[in-house]
């Protein structure tokens, strides 16, 4: 009998059981026949203790409608169309949704904007802190992954072979501004807000590339003490950067190495803006950075999207909750 986990509980396991180097588990080859477990014994008995949410009924997938149960200590999920490959991994005796596969099942249970967010975590190198830490600046200190989980391009393909799946339109569309490459959590919130389109709280600000790579001439490299630098939210084109400075947790010697990297930045041209924590908590005040990159881009923010809007409320609600309470 096999254990399929998936949403809440894949994604648990991706955030807490795969944080830096450690082996995935092995891909899985699975078809919409087989016997899945779901008896709480069963799940009980392939689902290692170390693998669940405190106070939280396991998430797993049935293919089966006919198996389906309710406990308080199972969630079971039908999944009735077809089933992708590489949409699930073994580990040990349980078998985990793939990133590709949970981003799919978020959908259902994630607003637009979670979702985004969710995405661009999966395709960058950071993991989210669980629920606990609550102070707004505690998210700057995170553990980090030596390499994302996905990219955005397996991901498409992966809900685009999802026919008919549930929440197939809303991934697909969440996957219009998912960007890659984010180090943190702070620096994918910083980018939703400048970023997505009115209509979903932004300011419509075109996408930049993340921690991209910036070359450094001889001197350039004196001042950095590197060969190279990367900014936090650049645009090449108009040699912008944005950078995030964390506020807690923050030793002298990493402010020096990033005022370093900044003047580094600076010397071949390149307009370097900082943001911090408190400025992108206090809307007015991250207004004025939206209306500064805005300039510096050369593009005009029409008086209808400025302001605390409805859509830009809901936004920042969403994010809020989602970076300090997931569940």
């Amino acid at each position: 009998m096999r254990a399929f986990t998936s949403h809440n509980t894949a994604l648990a396991y991706w955030r807490e059981h795969f944080p830096l180097d450690s082996e995935p588990g092995k891909p899985a080859r699975i078809s919409g026949v087989e016997k899945c477990a779901y008896k709480k014994a069963d799940v009980l008995e392939c689902v290692p203790e170390t693998f669940r949410i405190p106070d939280k009924p396991i998430d797993v997938l049935l293919f089966d409608a006919g198996d389906r149960r309710w406990s308080k200590q199972i969630s079971c999920y039908v999944w009735s169309t077809f089933v992708p490959k590489n949409a699930f991994y073994r580990v040990g005796s349980m078998y985990v949704s793939s990133p590709e596969f949970t981003f799919l099942q978020m959908a259902s249970k994630l607003t637009l904007n979670q979702l985004i967010a969710l995405g661009c975590e999966f395709c960058g190198t950071y993991v989210l802190l669980p629920q606990g830490n609550t102070h707004p600046s505690a998210i700057d200190d995170y553990p980090t992954r030596i390499a994302p989980l996905t990219n955005v391009d397996s991901l498409r393909k992966f809900v685009e072979k999802a026919t008919k799946a549930h929440g197939r339109a809303k991934a697909l569309r969440a996957l219009r501004y998912v960007v890659e490459g984010s180090h943190s959590p702070m620096e994918t919130m910083v980018y939703m807000l400048l970023c997505l389109p009115p209509k979903l709280g932004g300011y419509g600000i075109p996408k930049p590339d993340l921690n991209a790579d910036i070359p450094l001439d001889e001197d350039g490299r004196v001042i950095a003490r590197r060969s190279s630098c990367f900014g936090d939210l650049c645009w090449p084109e108009e040699s912008l950067d944005v950078e995030y400075h964390g506020e807690v947790h923050v030793g002298a010697s990493q402010m020096k190495s990033d005022v370093g990297r900044e003047l580094g930045i600076e010397h071949m041209g390149w307009r370097v803006l900082t943001i911090t924590s408190a400025q992108v908590f206090d809307a007015d005040r991250f207004e004025v950075v939206a209306r500064e990159v805005a300039s510096c881009l050369k593009k005009r923010l029409y008086p209808q999207v400025l302001g605390m809007t409805e859509e830009r409320s809901s936004l920042r609600d969403e994010l809020n909750q989602w970076m300090y309470n997931w569940e």
